[in-house]
């Protein structure tokens, strides 16, 4: 697991930010859709519902803000393929992820926002519960979810936990490059259309 904050920063990703409105137009242009603004601008950006497109002020030097990291996908990839070739690794994956919040709930949780060997949805449909019933809809947000259990080790404040190994975790690999197009939905397909479908359609 690796903090997408130290990637963006290996990528140069730090801004200037001398005011609260620059840090606003700096979220405006890093935006892929900009759907409601208030004390924080909740945006759509690489598929992902996201306060500030992503953007942080905390953990970075004053005036300075960090923007998500270019193709994290893309990166995970290239990281995971540098470890093979220098130590020689067999089957392991790379999550790249970040915090964020959902609706109704008080807190912030971990995110995937690209993940490279291993299968980072489960899709359980067709499966059998308890009583013998079949799935009809249930897939499993296995990068999410361990995104989220690494996200306790990494904390949001002065923790300076960067990187999470997680061993034995249940999960599938695969030497298939991910991408956000196999994994991410459309709004219309998505449960809480109704919340937002019109600002995005």
């Amino acid at each position: 697991m690796i903090a997408s904050k130290v990637l963006a920063y290996s990528q140069g990703r730090l801004r200037s930010v001398a005011s609260d409105e620059v840090f606003r137009e700096l979220i405006r242009s890093e935006a892929d859709r900009v759907l409601e603004e208030g004390d924080m601008v909740l945006t759509m950006k690489n598929k992902v519902l996201i306060p500030n497109a992503g953007i942080d002020r905390s953990n970075v030097p004053e005036g300075q803000a960090v923007l998500w990291p270019d193709d994290p996908f893309g990166s995970a990839e290239n990281i995971r393929k540098e470890l093979m070739d220098e130590f020689g690794l067999g089957q392991f994956g790379i999550v790249i992820s970040d915090s964020h919040c959902q609706p109704l709930r008080m807190g912030t949780s971990g995110i995937a926002i690209g993940w490279a060997g291993i299968m980072g949805v489960r899709d359980d449909r067709g499966a059998k519960d308890l009583y013998g019933r079949k799935m009809v809809y249930t897939q499993v947000a296995v990068s999410d979810n361990l995104a989220s259990a690494a996200n306790l080790e990494m904390g949001e404040t002065d923790a300076s936990v960067p990187f999470v190994l997680i061993r034995d975790a249940k999960v599938s690999y695969t030497n298939k490059p991910a991408s956000a197009e196999d994994y991410f939905i459309s709004p219309g397909e998505c449960l809480y259309r109704g919340l937002y479908n019109e600002k995005i359609s």
